[in-house]
């Protein structure tokens, strides 16, 4: 069975007398779960095929069965078995965990007995309440309810199990016609079996619910990595990006080739980097990332190549795999290579070139089967230049340098950008968002944008915040500089003549916008940031001091909203 979303830790454990010896074949415990399948309505231990009979042959549990509350299909020997789970077959498949639900003993053990030699891990309950209460603590795969287990007949309370991030499949188990299956799913039930039970009804039955629930993992890990592949980082019509897309095409069919990219922060390096390993034959591998910046010379080696038991103080007993081998069949990233310490630099090289590393401590070469791709915001000709990168390890990295372009130098991707942050985050909040007003996007348009892609999608989900619906205008984004964006210069202190009677605050702050007004030319956005205030704020003041003679704009939406 291929593994399931959600399942214990790992724990190995086997009996060496397999299930099918002799050793534990006249065992008191064999015998009696033989007899509880033998009396399970709708069959005994009878083999229904040869495939039936492999899949069924082999029982575990944690104890008498009429007492335990769980055990575990592993393949072992009930009389040798373990009072802990086993939480992965010995091919390393996750055992499903199933919950049984009934006011009846013998449906209860019936059911795990049957369940247990199919495989699974079961527990059985008597009432939805302590169901529930299970099911919140660690999440079941699938769950048999009873339609009346304690008392309660009303198949809406199964809402109570199937809510959640990831609810189990819930079947459905009434009398004959008192549930249809029709009725059960409106509750949260997957499915409804009527008693009484048939044994071959229930594995069949068992079997299609959880390749159900294996589909379903399936589907969202397939969504999360189409939603990975169509970033809206990646979004534009720029030439530049354009031709990055073709790089990012050529470079992915060539799966061993190291890669440089370069690129100011928030450029979208990782985007990159990202969508490279998804279009490659490696896409079914880990894609895993490390900054080197962040961590100190001896953790990042530590990090990148692991350590065995007692290889410094404070390692584990167990000693830790390192980042070249949890990324083995995938692709790696080394975040600000630029950053990495010279003596790590040297043996980053050995591995590129050998395709192997040592754990720390360790005395054994490990092959290196990771594709690297190196990300630097600092360009790494001058740093080798400058004798602080290893000009070896550059031209090993140097196969493929891709650049990517900071946004100020593709301003015609700032609209589509925009437009697509601001589609995401109104779906993400519930908000009917139908765009920018001129403004907006000219202001939006105008700004350098130091901090790139990420500061620009930053200012599109402020403006989604503060706007309640409609258009985004100027007053929705947020105010850069103290209020001037893009270091504009604010007007001069010493360009403001007080006049010689009225001095008050307020008569001051007209003289100051009015002259403030006729130097812009009445250009309210520019007027606005000289003054270091939004647009909105300036219309109100004009509006305060009876500056209305002059033409200018209309005043936007979100003044009277």
């Amino acid at each position: 069975m291929a593994e399931l979303p959600m399942g214990r830790p790992v724990v190995r454990r086997h009996c060496a007398a397999p299930v099918s010896s002799p050793a534990c074949a006249a065992s008191p415990l064999r015998r009696h779960a033989e007899a509880v399948l033998a009396s399970f309505p709708g069959g005994s231990c009878s083999p229904r095929s040869a495939a039936a009979r492999a899949s069924t042959s082999t029982f575990s549990s944690s104890g008498r069965p009429e007492e335990v509350e769980g055990s575990a299909g592993t393949g072992r020997c009930l009389a040798c078995a373990d009072s802990e789970p086993q939480a992965m077959k010995t091919d390393g498949t996750a055992i499903p965990r199933i919950l049984v639900v009934d006011g009846e003993d013998a449906t209860r053990q019936g059911l795990k007995a049957l369940l247990t030699a199919h495989g699974a891990w079961v527990e059985t309950t008597a009432n939805l309440e302590d169901a529930t209460r299970r099911n919140d603590h660690q999440p079941f795969d699938m769950v048999f309810v009873d339609s009346e287990a304690s008392g309660e007949a009303d198949p809406r309370a199964l809402t109570r199990l199937s809510g959640g991030d990831t609810p189990p499949e819930i079947v459905l188990l009434a009398s004959d016609g008192a549930i249809s299956s029709g009725e059960a799913m409106r509750y949260g039930a997957t499915d409804s079996i009527g008693k009484p039970l048939e044994r071959e009804h229930i594995l069949a039955l068992t079997d299609r619910c959880l390749e159900a629930r294996l589909l379903k993992a399936r589907v969202e890990r397939l969504q999360g990595r189409v939603q990975e592949l169509t970033s809206i980082e990646l979004v534009g019509q720029s030439a530049h990006l354009r031709q990055l897309s073709t790089r990012i095409e050529q470079v992915a069919h060539a799966p061993d080739t190291t890669i440089l990219i370069e690129g100011e922060s928030g450029t979208g390096k990782e985007l990159v980097a990202r969508s490279i390993h998804e279009m490659s034959s490696r896409r079914d591998g880990p894609f895993v990332v490390v900054n080197c910046a962040a961590l100190s010379e001896s953790l990042l080696e530590a990090e990148l190549f692991g350590y065995e038991a007692g290889a410094f103080r404070g390692a584990t007993r167990e000693g830790k795999e390192g980042l070249f081998s949890i990324a083995d069949g995938g692709t790696l990233l080394l975040d600000e290579i630029s950053e990495m310490p010279t003596n790590l630099q040297a043996k980053l090289l050995r591995v590129l070139q050998e395709r192997s590393y040592r754990r720390v401590g360790g005395a054994k070469d490990r092959p290196a089967r990771a594709r690297v791709i190196a990300a630097s915001t600092r360009n790494l000709m001058q740093e080798v230049q400058a004798g602080r990168f290893k000009e070896d390890l550059f031209y090993r990295l140097h196969v493929i340098t891709m650049k990517v372009v900071p946004l100020r130098d593709r301003t015609d991707d700032i609209p589509l950008l925009a437009h697509y942050f601001l589609d995401h985050f109104g779906r993400q909040m519930g908000k009917a968002l139908s765009g920018f007003s001129e403004d907006a996007m000219e202001t939006l348009s105008e700004r350098s944008w130091p901090g790139n892609v990420r500061e620009l999608k930053n200012a599109v989900e402020h403006a989604a915040i503060v706007c309640a619906a409609g258009l985004v205008d100027e007053c929705h984004l947020p105010r850069w500089d103290g209020g001037a964006p893009d270091g504009t210069d604010v007007i001069p202190r010493d360009t403001v003549e007080l006049p010689e009677g009225d001095r008050s605050l307020r008569s001051v702050e007209k003289i100051l916008v009015t002259m403030v007004l006729e130097e812009t030319a009445w250009n309210i956005s520019k007027a606005a940031s000289m003054l270091g205030i939004n647009r909105t704020t300036l219309y109100n003041k004009i509006k305060l001091h009876g500056l209305g003679s002059r033409p200018r704009a209309t005043v936007p939406d979100c003044l009277t909203s």
